[in-house]
């Protein structure tokens, strides 16, 4: 086993009962982690899966999916082929990187571990891009070694190797790879930076790889530290809900690590500035929200909490008050479909009558059967259901007595003994491809 190989991987590597995904396009930087991997696999024995995707771009496509399904095949690496079939129109760079992802996520159980080639001079070449984008501390963090990926973790291994030192160990041990011609073409934004941008700007400075990286650490350090300050207030991809934090700073910092988890760009500063003030001083009755770009997303504040809002899901008009009397059986499953999303109900060993109210508004419920009416308004923030869902949530009632909204289950309220259960799913109006990171 080579020295690189263990250096290289055994910090990553997952435990006998969780596999190995290696995403392999053919080229230089994936074929050498494949051969690493295959070293350190001999050492301590990994299920390892070598993804491969067809993008149905390049005419080439069919031969590069051979030549990996032969060099997998060789290691005894179990192989699987996604045909993606994009086109290459515009923004052809992201698109085809969310479907490659998309496709391995797919194939992970929880704890496994998906592996990248990006190498150093990748880190570089995206600190550039994401200057020239007018990115943020968190942008200039740069590619992280190690995050969140689906089920599992994402590694990149090879990140502080060069793309020379790759080359160099290809040519030692006499193996062979790809080549994408579009890797010359300078209609793309990475290419353009690789053969043209950074070349010129080592000839003013030869340093500017180093420096670029410096900054890098450097900005990383900030974003570290900006977490480490939150705590329990940091956004995630995983909830749509936080505590506000207590200055306009961290707010500031919620924003930035929002629309990074979501993998969007930021607003401007000033847009953000302006809205964490409105959240510090505006009446608990206002709403401050904040647009993030030309996207279908904002932010909002409410109740001290700030809200990751997707308003595709949202409609302007849910049209009449609908109401519905649900007579479910023992053991049955009774579905209805709204404007905003679907209703399940599901019954266990006793049967039971529920009303179901949607888009309901000017009516009042029980929390319990000794509690008063509350209207809406006064259920809604006695439950924390923002304002603006309360109308897009279907309201299940027996009698006047309230026992869920939406998700919501509020039985611990009342004291309602029942096996029934309930799901509901929201659904957008439309789709949007306005990711733009």
């Amino acid at each position: 086993m080579s020295v690189a190989a263990e250096a290289l991987l055994r910090p990553h590597w997952p435990t006998p009962d969780q596999t190995v995904h290696l995403m392999i396009s053919g080229g230089a930087d994936s074929m050498a982690l494949m051969a690493w991997v295959a070293d350190f696999n001999r050492q301590v024995e990994r299920r390892v899966c070598v993804h491969h995707c067809h993008h149905g771009v390049a005419e080439e496509a069919d031969h590069w999916a051979r030549f990996v399904d032969h060099e997998a095949s060789k290691r005894q690496f179990t192989v699987r082929h996604h045909k993606l079939a994009l086109d290459a129109g515009s923004d052809f760079e992201r698109r085809a990187r969310e479907a490659r992802y998309t496709a391995v996520e797919s194939a992970m159980a929880p704890g496994d571990v998906v592996m990248t080639a990006h190498h150093r001079d990748d880190q570089v070449e995206t600190l550039l891009l994401r200057l020239a984008q007018g990115s943020g501390l968190i942008g200039l963090a740069g590619i992280p070694s190690v995050r969140q990926f689906g089920p599992g973790v994402l590694v990149r291994p090879l990140l502080n190797l060069t793309r020379r030192q790759i080359l160099q160990s290809l040519a030692a041990r006499g193996l062979d790879y790809v080549t994408d011609p579009s890797n010359q073409r300078f209609r793309f934004r990475r290419n353009l930076i690789r053969w043209k941008l950074l070349p010129a700007l080592s000839r003013v400075s030869p340093t500017v790889r180093t420096d670029l990286l410096k900054l890098s650490e450097l900005a990383a350090d900030r974003v570290f530290a900006a977490g480490e300050a939150l705590g329990g207030r940091l956004p995630s991809a995983e909830t749509d809900r936080v505590l506000l934090a207590d200055s306009a700073a961290l707010i500031g910092w919620q924003v930035r690590f929002y629309c990074q988890s979501r993998a969007l760009f930021s607003p401007s500063r000033l847009q953000i500035e302006e809205f964490a003030r409105q959240c510090l001083t505006a009446p608990e009755d206002r709403l401050p929200e904040l647009s993030v770009g030309q996207s279908p997303y904002c932010l909002r504040r409410w109740q001290g909490h700030m809200y990751w809002v997707d308003r595709r899901q949202l409609r302007d008009e849910v049209g009449p008050e609908r109401h519905e009397r649900l007579a479910l059986e023992p053991n049955t499953t009774e579905r209805r479909v709204f404007p905003s999303g679907v209703l399940e109900a599901t019954t266990g060993a006793a049967s039971i009558d529920l009303e179901v109210f949607y888009g309901v508004e000017g009516r009042s419920f029980r929390l319990g059967r000794a509690r008063p009416l509350q209207s809406l308004k006064q259920l809604g923030q006695t439950l924390g259901v923002p304002p603006w869902l309360r109308r897009q949530l279907p309201l299940i009632a027996v009698g006047d007595l309230i026992i869920g909204w939406g998700d919501l289950d509020t039985r611990s309220e009342a004291p309602v003994s029942h096996t029934m259960s309930w799901s509901w799913t929201m659904h957008p109006m439309q789709d949007s491809d306005s990711t733009v990171s």
